[in-house]
């Protein structure tokens, strides 16, 4: 009857070991989908900004056509054309300005490189005296579960 209960025990230990490690499985891949969620988000921002200040640029030499569309009288408006040379100007100067802005917000907005960090060496001295170097890494950044690790 001990010998079951024992048995019975051992295998309630290794589910509840699995469910912790599926768990954390699922919390890992739940961070991964939210790391996803927030690039495609700031992607959309970026564009958005991007648009804004094209419609600015726009907007801002579209004010020598609002000058030229009020009801004063000159001379240039007899000239044929001067009204493609104003459009001409007029896309020419917003199309400087929003390349300007954009060269701006590539300067600024474009996440900066990490710093190199060295891999971090551990040194350990077995019974032979020999010394091994060991990289410090987590196995489950390269896709391996600790249940893989330890059958193996």
């Amino acid at each position: 009857m001990e010998l079951l209960l024992e048995n019975y025990y051992r295998q309630a230990e290794d589910l509840a070991n699995e469910a912790r490690e599926l768990r954390v499985l699922i919390d890992d891949s739940e961070s991964i989908i939210f790391i996803n969620l927030d690039s495609h988000r700031n992607v959309m921002m970026r564009l958005n900004l991007q648009l804004t200040m094209g419609t600015f640029s726009l907007s801002l030499f579209g004010l020598i056509g609002v000058a030229f569309g009020m009801n004063l009288e000159s001379s240039l408006e007899e000239d044929p054309r001067i009204f493609w040379l104003v459009t001409g100007i007029m896309f020419l100067g917003s199309g400087l300005i929003w390349r300007r802005l954009l060269s701006f917000l590539g300067r600024h907005l474009e996440p900066p490189l990490p710093p190199h960090v060295p891999a971090v060496l551990k040194k350990s001295q077995p019974a032979a005296g020999r010394v091994e170097i060991k990289n410090n890494l987590k196995a489950e950044t390269f896709g391996l579960s600790r249940s893989t690790l330890t059958n193996q």
